[in-house]
């Protein structure tokens, strides 16, 4: 039987088959600084007819990554919905999204926004290169883990003790990241 995890398309590839579209520049030009997709799926929502004039695209665009900004600066959870009005031939609905921070390919954190009925898994969401246990952990979840408090684990990862990145206003810390501290200490 093969291994799921070989099975799992990377990022990248997903990429290259146009399956998520790598919008990574916009995000940085309104402070989102890690890797950013979208699915091919909701870029579809984001073109509702052919010939659609591209500033009405991008509008669509930047309204969607300021409603995306906006949710990520107040929840720290890994995946959330958030809404967003964007034009759609005459008519600007407010529309549910998705979005999902995760391990890339190279297990650094990325941002994949799609429909509410996708999962990042199966659009480019799989890791060949790192297990699928090498999650994003919140400060809570090493905290508890490691029977400390979440004040102090955020002295360890000021401290450079405990390396974490930060994903939408909370420090997230790989589950492998954690597994070599319960094994070798700090």
């Amino acid at each position: 039987m093969a291994d799921p995890d070989q099975q799992r398309k990377g990022r990248q590839d997903a990429i290259d088959d146009g399956d998520l579209i790598e919008i990574t520049r916009m995000g940085r030009d309104i402070g989102i600084m890690y890797p950013l997709a979208v699915s091919a799926r909701a870029a579809e929502i984001m073109v509702p007819f052919p010939n659609i004039p591209q500033e009405t695209v991008t509008e669509n665009l930047w309204d969607i990554l300021h409603a995306f900004r906006d949710k990520a600066s107040t929840t720290t959870e890994e995946e959330f919905e958030f809404q967003a009005s964007i034009y759609l031939n005459g008519l600007v609905p407010t529309l549910t999204f998705k979005a999902t921070v995760s391990p890339g390919d190279d297990g650094e954190p990325v941002i994949t926004i799609m429909l509410p009925d996708e999962n990042w898994e199966t659009i480019g969401g799989g890791c060949r290169h790192h297990a699928y246990s090498d999650r994003m952990l919140t400060v809570d979840d090493v905290a508890s883990t490691l029977n400390f408090t979440p004040g102090r684990i955020r002295e360890f990862i000021r401290e450079e003790r405990i390396p974490a990145v930060k994903c939408g206003g909370s420090w997230r810390i790989r589950r492998s990241e954690l597994e070599r501290i319960m094994n070798e200490g700090f």
